[in-house]
């Protein structure tokens, strides 16, 4: 298997790696030291090694994914010596090819990656650009990757990746608004989590509808469903999301 390197060790780089071990991902995995504590601590949980330097960890792998902050992202990247015959992994939002290839001399190839959180037990759907084969592999240790044709639908991919995350206060507010006495939360959680895996695994297997049509084919007049949904729309509650979604697909293409 490839030996694939980290060069930042954040949560991204955390979730991912305790994804690909849950995977079952037998290659080594090499950490770079800044973080010290959370370096260690992988290295104990997941059975990866810290370097002593970035280069090293650049030197001694096949796979570099590159997971720093996007301020510092090029900086560090500029200052690696890279082989021709590695394969760069960005996951640091709002880099572009263009940008990470003007960075370095070598004709190092490069592919961008967006898995979340979900990664941790393996079930990231992690957007790829462009299409690799081995990039597409690895991150099938942690859930399902899906290659993307342009940059511009990954910029579209990885605002979904941000949504994931508004989806776990949607959760929230869920349980709140149906926890009492009667109902504890954490029944309540149950039911909620439940009903969301339960539309998600619906709408991922009924190619014949999109999402809105099993609304509106359950939702039908006189139920208490289409009551509650007629009322979100009357308040025009979906609203804010479109908005929101556009709201960080400028600022990515702002920031290319």
């Amino acid at each position: 298997m490839k030996t694939v390197g980290f060069i930042g060790v954040g949560d991204l780089a955390e979730y991912t790696i305790k994804g690909l071990r849950a995977g079952n991902y037998q290659g080594r995995i090499l950490l770079s030291p800044r973080n010290q504590r959370r370096s260690k601590i992988l290295a104990e949980l997941c059975q990866c090694k810290v370097l002593h330097s970035n280069q090293a960890v650049a030197d001694a792998s096949d796979l570099l994914i590159l997971s720093t902050r996007p301020a510092a992202s090029l900086e560090i990247f500029s200052q690696l010596k890279l082989r021709s015959d590695q394969q760069l992994i960005s996951v640091v939002a709002g880099i572009s090819i263009d940008a990470l290839t003007a960075a370095t001399a070598t004709g190092i190839s490069i592919t961008r990656a967006m898995p979340v959180s979900s990664a941790e037990v393996g079930s990231s759907p992690t957007i790829i650009y462009p299409s690799n084969a081995s990039v597409l592999e690895l991150f099938n240790y942690c859930g399902k990757s899906i290659a993307v044709e342009t940059e511009s639908a990954f910029e579209q991919g990885s605002v979904l990746a941000c949504v994931y995350t508004w989806y776990f206060e949607l959760f929230e507010q869920l349980i709140k608004a149906t926890t009492s006495r009667d109902f504890p939360s954490e029944l309540a959680t149950e039911l909620v989590l439940g009903m969301a895996n339960g539309a998600a695994s619906l709408a991922r297997q009924d190619k014949s509808r999109t999402p809105g049509e099993i609304a509106e084919y359950i939702a039908t007049e006189g139920t208490f469903s289409k009551l509650g949904l007629d009322l979100l729309k009357d308040r025009q509650a979906f609203e804010p999301w479109t908005e929101a979604c556009q709201l960080l697909l400028d600022r990515l293409n702002q920031d290319d």
